[in-house]
């Protein structure tokens, strides 16, 4: 699948100052953001396919539904597409769920509800199913990852003052760069990049928690230099001329996970049935959005203001890859975003290597790639989701290794990602 690349990243290797940082639990005042930002409820499934598409369920729901009700946190960004998309076409409905989607601004809140039992499943960043199910922060509650929502879909953009004088990493000092969470893998993908420029993400750069909703307004009046973020917000920021695309974030990890549909362990176990069909709705969602024929569609079907409450024509760019990147040039880059649910085990295992690598989990007991792998299995869900997602026509084949800004991650062998410099 061909694409056009943007400002390759410069794959410098050196050596910086590099110290333990202090576990910072959610970090960044994101806890203390998370109650001040509240949550809105979306009502149900609100203008239910109002666009008037046909759509048929693929597959039959798992049987007699023990639960018809289900309450599913989200956060209005691209990497929720299957799940909006499952609530705006009625594709819920089709499957004989009632479900009630609790939109949250910024991912504390939203950890915060999870963690206190009002939310039988969310969208959540990769990172954070690990954290809340092995009690590595605020909270514990036992978790299910059986999909990831979205791979790749995001970018680093940066102030228009900065281009053509950041063209590589090293170039990052002492810029003010936001992310959305510190258990993102926004947050541990940049401080990945930033490594390799010789510089160190706790001292030489200022990395700050941000709502992915304040990010643009942040950049547009220089409270920021930039932000590693999800999409649409970076497309908006072009879009109202506050920054320009550094680089798409699959042009330093292609295929890179962001979000993932997580699932109360409790909920999922009392209600199997119900947890099956909720997989197969949003699994069809996934499938149907992930159709390049379908994606101006799926723009106008989420622009709402109940679910992303965005222009559409941004989110089109978005979707269907077809954009400016701020500097008056114009891409096409068709897996800009994609929707490929297969939870794979590198996924969590680089997840699981790089919150260690800053502190943001405990490196005790990890001792070999055996005890990543019984850890990440605690958690993943392959067994119920394959079967579903190979009904549907997903591609379930385990990835081997990953290659991370040119280098190859190989979850057999992950201690050596656990250095503050990663020498592969």
């Amino acid at each position: 699948m061909g694409h056009t690349h943007i400002r390759p990243p410069s794959p410098v290797r050196g050596s910086g100052r590099l110290s333990r940082r202090n576990l910072l639990g959610l970090g960044g005042g994101a806890l203390g953001a998370g109650l001040l930002a509240g949550c809105t409820p979306t009502g149900g499934t609100p203008e239910t396919n109002p666009l008037g598409i046909d759509f048929t369920a693929s597959m039959e729901p798992a049987g007699e539904l023990e639960q018809r009700d289900v309450t599913v946190g989200f956060v209005p960004i691209t990497c929720s597409s299957p799940i909006i998309n499952a609530a705006a076409m009625g594709i819920f409905e089709q499957y004989g769920l009632n479900v009630t989607l609790q939109r949250y601004t910024g991912w504390g809140e939203l950890w915060i509800a999870f963690v206190a039992g009002e939310l039988d499943a969310t969208q959540m960043l990769i990172p954070m199913p690990l954290g809340i199910h092995h009690n590595f922060a605020a909270g514990q509650r036992n978790a299910r990852l059986p999909y990831i929502t979205n791979i790749n879909g995001q970018a680093i953009t940066l102030g228009l003052q900065h281009e053509g004088r950041v063209n590589g990493p090293e170039d990052f000092r002492d810029l003010i760069i936001a992310v959305p969470f510190d258990y993102s893998g926004h947050n541990l993908l940049l401080r990945d990049y930033l490594a390799l420029g010789g510089l160190d993400p706790d001292y030489d750069v200022g990395i700050q928690v941000m709502r992915p909703s304040d990010m643009v307004a942040a950049l547009n009046v220089g409270d920021i230099d930039g932000f590693l973020a999800p999409d649409p917000f970076n497309q908006r920021a072009v879009a109202i001329g506050a920054g320009y695309l550094y680089t798409l974030s699959k042009e330093l990890w292609d295929g890179h996970p962001c979000c993932s549909f997580t699932v109360a362990d409790d909920f999922a176990a009392a209600n199997p049935n119900t947890y099956s069909t909720l997989l197969r709705a949003i699994g069809d969602s996934a499938m149907w959005t992930d159709e390049p024929d379908h994606r101006s569609l799926a723009a106008e079907t989420m622009a709402g203001r109940a679910f992303l409450s965005q222009d559409p024509a941004v989110l089109e760019a978005v979707l269907t890859g077809d954009f400016e990147d701020g500097t008056g040039q114009e891409h096409s880059v068709e897996d800009r975003i994609a929707f490929r649910p297969y939870p794979h085990e590198s996924y969590a295992i680089w997840a699981l290597t790089q919150l260690q690598r800053w502190d943001l989990a405990p490196t005790e007991g990890y001792d070999s790639a055996e005890d990543y792998q019984a850890a990440v299995r605690e958690v993943l869900d392959p067994e119920v989701a394959a079967p579903i997602l190979e009904e549907l026509g997903a591609d379930t084949t385990p990835r081997e290794t990953e290659t991370i800004i040119g280098r190859t991650f190989d979850p057999a062998d992950p201690l050596p990602w656990t250095q503050k410099q990663v020498n592969v």
